[in-house]
């Protein structure tokens, strides 16, 4: 070999030669470092992207109880298309009172029950399964928004007349064969149309799916009238408080001259904006509620790492809720509900 051809061969051997380990400890150290930053980047955003997820749940469940019973309150003391119900007696039906003949409804003299009403922590309701002791609870009356074709057996029914010869201006009941008014024409072969009773009770469950111990998730539930009987289904999970507070009209111009707890007590210390109301009929007050002021306390689905609750929250009652001391964050929902039907009628 001549020495030009030793010499390239010796420059080929030295391009070829591998890194060495320092080389190779410091790239393997960079590259530790590179993934390790890497790792720390998707577990932040991971538990930033459930920490969104998880307040995201939970305004969507505040504020969806909140748009359902604003659109329910605003139906309430709907009683068909007539003015029977401003001149109707008052009447205030059990909560669970599901026999057509306790329904608060009668043709003589014209009564009509309450189309709100709400009633007090630790009231006895057995037809509420896992009421919450501390649960206020709300109930919703009217009737039907739509006509139905036709009775169905043992499903209470409201039938109004137009007809100006028939001896009675309304009949409620669950049988066909009642149900004889008739329309402006008196025609014997057209009866007047018939409504449905719909009554609804939203209150605080313990949990969500109650099957066995229940899974411990406080929830909002409504119970439905619905053949004979309360159907009772979730409205929304994580709904933890519920407070309601009541506007009464004390000068029959529709509007709430006075916001109260309960309108059923003597509130004349507290509304003094018209001074000759008289508070001594509480189903009168309850009658006269124009408004409900709405407010719900929300917790998250699941627990926050590192968070501990210690907020009180203030949903208008004497005393605030909480501090909870627990991992769940919270927020506070609030709106007022019109009623339209005991309101509109008044203006």
């Amino acid at each position: 070999m001549t020495r030009a051809h030793h010499a390239a061969a010796l420059h080929l051997r030295g391009r070829q030669r591998g890194f060495s380990l320092v080389e190779l400890m410091v790239a393997i150290t960079l590259t530790l470092i590179i993934l390790t930053a890497l790792s720390a980047l998707f577990l932040n955003t991971s538990t930033t992207r459930n920490e969104f997820a998880n307040s995201a749940d939970q305004m969507e469940n505040g504020r969806y109880v909140l748009d359902t019973m604003t659109r329910e309150l605003e139906l309430a003391g709907f009683f068909g298309p007539t003015n029977l119900s401003t001149k109707a007696l008052a009447s205030s039906p059990d909560v669970c009172a599901t026999d057509p003949s306790a329904l608060g409804f009668s043709g003589s003299p014209v009564t009509m029950p309450l189309g709100v009403q709400g009633f007090a922590p630790g009231t006895v309701a057995p037809c509420l399964s896992n009421l919450l002791a501390s649960s206020e609870i709300l109930v919703v009356r009217r009737v039907s928004t739509t006509p139905v074709s036709a009775a169905v057996a043992g499903t209470p029914y409201l039938q109004a007349s137009y007809c100006a010869s028939d001896t009675s201006q309304m009949v409620f009941g669950a049988s066909a064969a009642q149900f004889t008014l008739r329309t402006k024409t008196c025609d014997n072969t057209v009866p007047s149309e018939l409504r449905q009773a719909t009554v609804r009770i939203y209150y605080l469950a313990g949990c969500d799916q109650c099957s066995g111990s229940g899974d411990g998730v406080p929830t909002l539930k409504m119970a439905e009238l619905n053949n004979g009987a309360f159907q009772i289904q979730s409205v929304a999970v994580g709904i933890q408080d519920m407070h309601l507070i009541y506007g009464v009209d004390l000068d029959n111009n529709g509007s709430p001259d006075c916001y109260v707890a309960d309108p059923g007590s003597n509130n004349a210390a507290q509304c003094t904006t018209v001074t000759t109301y008289d508070w001594s009929t509480p189903l009168t007050n309850w009658k006269n509620v124009t408004a409900v002021r709405i407010g719900v306390l929300a917790r998250t689905s699941r627990t926050t790492n590192g968070w501990t609750d210690t907020r009180t929250y203030d949903l208008g009652r004497a005393q605030a809720a909480g501090p909870f001391n627990d991992s769940y964050k919270r927020h506070i929902y609030a709106q007022t509900a019109r009623l339209i039907n005991v309101a509109g009628n008044r203006e």
